[in-house]
């Protein structure tokens, strides 16, 4: 299974709604996704779950010991992607395990006791703070792909990103690795886009050939409650989704270079 977490400490960035559809596009290519809803916002649960999920993540990461990832698990409208929701809850999550012996690793070993084969991938939405959640994600997971908004503000905060992840990789989690950059919100008609995204792929050679372009229809479908692959499959938005989904297949049991670790296990 590979696990990646999507992260970025920036607002509007685009990280809920790659994590969204870059599942529900790996999903419609025949994957068995899992995507955990690890922000206190709960975003991803309000868009995909028709019903309340109750306290959600805070129930694994806080709750009996009996709580599991498998157990938690809820079908979505997209064949193939199961969501574990979230709710406002998971706020106390961070209170709750400041003082715990080993907070960072309960996430870990949570995904170790998912059945064998369950799932082809794991996708985490993190929150935008690097607290306790997302030293756990990343944590248990291989890989971290980070969505990036094309204007200047938005590329200025991407080294400490980078910087955060290569302490995790030191200090918990020798097998993290930059699965890739991925080029967000890009408007191709103006000058400061392009310049953005060209920027951004020289400074960073890790960033995905696919950008995702603005699209409204991106933002209308959390409203009704699919991907923009059932929403809108015809957009800019879901062409650019299904192009990075394959773009991400197309890593799978790649070797990575000495600088980001050791390959996501297969």
């Amino acid at each position: 299974m590979r696990s990646i977490c999507v992260i970025n400490q920036k607002g509007g960035s685009g990280k809920t709604t790659t994590a969204v559809n870059l599942g529900a596009s790996l999903a419609g290519r025949g994957r068995r996704v899992l995507l955990l809803d690890f922000d206190p916002q709960h975003s991803a649960t309000q868009w995909l779950s028709p019903r309340d999920a109750g306290r959600g993540l805070f129930d694994l990461l806080a709750g009996p010991d009996s709580a599991t990832l498998a157990g938690l698990a809820e079908p979505t409208e997209a064949p193939n992607l199961s969501l574990v929701g979230s709710s406002a809850w998971l706020v106390g999550a961070e209170k709750a395990l400041a003082a715990e012996p080993g907070a960072e690793t309960i996430l870990r070993g949570k995904v170790e006791g998912l059945p064998p084969g369950a799932f082809d991938y794991m996708l985490i939405d993190c929150p935008p703070t690097l607290g306790v959640l997302t030293v756990n994600a990343l944590t248990a997971v291989s890989e971290v792909l980070v969505p990036v908004a094309c204007h200047v503000m938005g590329v200025q905060g991407l080294a400490q990103i980078l910087q955060t992840i290569e302490r995790v990789r030191l200090r918990l989690n020798p097998g993290l690795r930059v699965a890739g950059i991925l080029a967000c919100r890009l408007d191709r008609r103006t000058v400061h886009g392009v310049e953005v995204e060209a920027k951004l792929r020289g400074r960073f050679p890790e960033t995905y050939k696919t950008a995702i372009r603005e699209n409204v229809r991106l933002a209308e479908c959390p409203s009704m409650g699919v991907s923009i692959l059932s929403y809108a499959p015809s957009s800019h938005g879901a062409q650019d989704y299904r192009a990075l989904a394959e773009e991400v297949i197309g890593q799978e049991g790649q070797s990575t270079t000495e600088d980001h670790g050791t390959a996501a296990n297969e």
